[in-house]
C-alpha cells in the first residue's frame, strides 16, 4: 500500500495581476460551499458586477504583501509546512501540497497520486476550524475527483484541530516571543480575530463559531488574560447578509475611544500569514486603530514555518495516519 499525504489550503492567485485575481476569484466565488445563492441569479452577479469590480482592487492588495521571489506567501508558508511533514516522515510517505482554488490545483495533485499507484491517502485541511466552505468544499473536491475511477483509494479526512493542545502551545509561544520585543505587551487588549462566515450557515449547524470561541477561550487561560482584556471579533465580510459579529473593523475603530491605546490582534484561523492577515489586519486594520487614537499596534505573526507550529502539524499528521505505514 502507498500512502500519501495532502496538506490543502484555500489558494491564491498565480499573481498579483487583474486576470490572475478574476481568474481566482471566479472559482472561489462559484463554489456554492461558499456562495449558496441559486445560480441562476448569482451567475450574472458574479460575471457581470463583482469579478469586474473587485479583480482589480484586489490585485492592488496582492500586491501590497507578494514576496519578492514571485510567490504569494500562503503559497510559501505551505510549501516550506509541507516539506518539513515529508522530511519527518520519511520517504515511506508521499507529502505534497494542493490548493482548493489555484495551483497546484487539488484535483491535479490527487491524480498525479493516483497514477503513481498512491491507494491510501490522508487529506488534510490546514484549517483549525470546521466550516461547510472550507472543509465540506474540500470533501466535495476529492469525492468529484475520484468518482470515475474504476479503483478507488482509501481516503481519511483530517479532524479539526480548533482545540489541539500543540497547536494552542505554536500559539502561546508567539505571544511569548512578540512579548520579548514589545513593551507592556500583556497590558494590551487582546483580539482575537476569525475569518467570518454568514449569520445563516451557523444557524443551519455549521460549528464553526463554537470552535473559533473554544480555541479564543484556551488560549486566554494559558496566557492567563483578564476577563475584560480580550474579545472574540470576525474579518473579512463578503456582500450584505448578515455574517458573525462582532466585527473586527468595528473593534479596531472604537477600542481607543474606550481607553485601550493598544492591541494585538490574533488570528488563529491561519496556519500560514496571507491577504486576510497581512493586508486587511496588518495594513487596513493598522491604519483604522491608528486613525482612531491608538498608539501601539501589534499583528501576532502566523505560524507558518515555525519550529513549534511544524512539530505541531507534523504530530497532528501522525495520529491521522495512526494504522498506516511505519
Amino acid at each position: 500500500m502507498a500512502t500519501a499525504v495532502i496538506l490543502v489550503q484555500m489558494g491564491s492567485p498565480d499573481e498579483p495581476t487583474t486576470a490572475a485575481v478574476k481568474s481566482y476569484l471566479r472559482q472561489f466565488l462559484s463554489d456554492p460551499r461558499v456562495i449558496d445563492v441559486p445560480r441562476w441569479l448569482w451567475g450574472p452577479l458574479l460575471n457581470g458586477i463583482i469579478l469586474p469590480l473587485r479583480s482589480p482592487r484586489s490585485a492592488a492588495l496582492y500586491r501590497h504583501i507578494w514576496r519578492d521571489d514571485g510567490l504569494a506567501p500562503l503559497y510559501y508558508h505551505t510549501r516550506r509546512q509541507a516539506e518539513a511533514v515529508s522530511h519527518d516522515l520519511g520517504a515511506n510517505i508521499v507529502v505534497r501540497y494542493a490548493m482548493r482554488y489555484g495551483q497546484p490545483a487539488l484535483a491535479t495533485v490527487i491524480n498525479e497520486l493516483l497514477d503513481h499507484g498512491c491507494d491510501q491517502m490522508l487529506i488534510f485541511p490546514l484549517f483549525p476550524h470546521y466550516s461547510g466552505a472550507t472543509h465540506a468544499s474540500i470533501v466535495d473536491m476529492v469525492y468529484r475527483t475520484v468518482h470515475q475511477r474504476r479503483a478507488l483509494p482509501t481516503l481519511r479526512f483530517a479532524a479539526p484541530f480548533f482545540d489541539d493542545p500543540a497547536y494552542l502551545r505554536a500559539l502561546v509561544q508567539r505571544v511569548e516571543m512578540l512579548a520579548t520585543s514589545v513593551r507592556n505587551l500583556r497590558q494590551h487588549f487582546f483580539l482575537f480575530s476569525f475569518h467570518g462566515l454568514p449569520q445563516r450557515h451557523v444557524n443551519e449547524g455549521d460549528p464553526y463559531q463554537r470552535q473559533c470561541q473554544v480555541t479564543a477561550e484556551k488560549l486566554v487561560t494559558a496566557l492567563s488574560l483578564p476577563e475584560k482584556q480580550w474579545a472574540v471579533t470576525f474579518q473579512s465580510r463578503f456582500g450584505r447578509s448578515k455574517w458573525l459579529q462582532p466585527a473586527t473593523d468595528q473593534w479596531l475603530k472604537t477600542l481607543p475611544q474606550q481607553g485601550h491605546k493598544g492591541v494585538v490582534v490574533i488570528c488563529p484561523g491561519f496556519v500560514s500569514d496571507c491577504l486576510e492577515t497581512l493586508e486587511e489586519i496588518g495594513q487596513q486594520g493598522r491604519q483604522l486603530f491608528l486613525d482612531q487614537g491608538g498608539s501601539s499596534f501589534q499583528l501576532l505573526p502566523g505560524l507558518n514555518d515555525s519550529g513549534a507550529w511544524l512539530a505541531a502539524l507534523t504530530g497532528l499528521v501522525r495520529r491521522e495516519l495512526s494504522g498506516w505505514g511505519p
